[in-house]
């Protein structure tokens, strides 16, 4: 596991991933919602992960200040976070505790059907139900659904 990264999950108890790519429409969809999650759970960190070197700091950085994303972001250069968790595409979310075990992976609600096809209401909060679950101190009762997204490339 990448040392960096191990080290700042220990900062919280939980964490909460999403895995981004700056050139990914539905990253950027996404990043303000994550973003709005980060203020509200205040007790759980959020990091976005950009894996790779297909981007200049100052693209990642354009990308953050353009969809008002406020978690710090996490340059997994070599892949290593996202070959250790097994992330498959951008964006992915992850809800995971302070020694990685994941307790939650996949899309961050149900308003994305398939590429380029939205719902204009959605019902489903996968990662919101396994947050609060985790913060009740229960089980996570959904631990992963098929994420949508643009492949993530090692």
């Amino acid at each position: 596991m990448n040392a960096n990264f191990s080290k700042l999950i220990k900062a919280k108890e939980h964490t909460v991933l999403m895995f981004i790519a700056p050139d990914c429409p539905l990253c950027m969809t996404l990043s303000t919602p994550f973003s709005e999650l980060s203020e509200k759970y205040t007790d759980i960190q959020f990091l976005a992960i950009y894996s790779g070197k297909h981007y200049e700091p100052m693209e990642i950085n354009m990308f953050a200040t353009e969809t008002k994303l406020k978690p710090r972001i996490f340059r997994d250069y070599d892949y290593e976070v996202a070959h250790q968790l097994d992330a498959s595409v951008t964006p992915e979310f992850f809800l995971i505790d302070s020694s990685a075990t994941i307790l939650y992976q996949g899309m961050m609600d149900d308003r994305i059907l398939a590429l380029g096809s939205y719902k204009q209401q959605w019902d489903e909060y996968y990662l919101v139900d396994a947050i609060e679950a985790t913060l009740a101190g229960k089980e996570v009762v959904l631990k992963k659904t098929e994420p949508i997204g643009c492949v993530l490339e090692y």
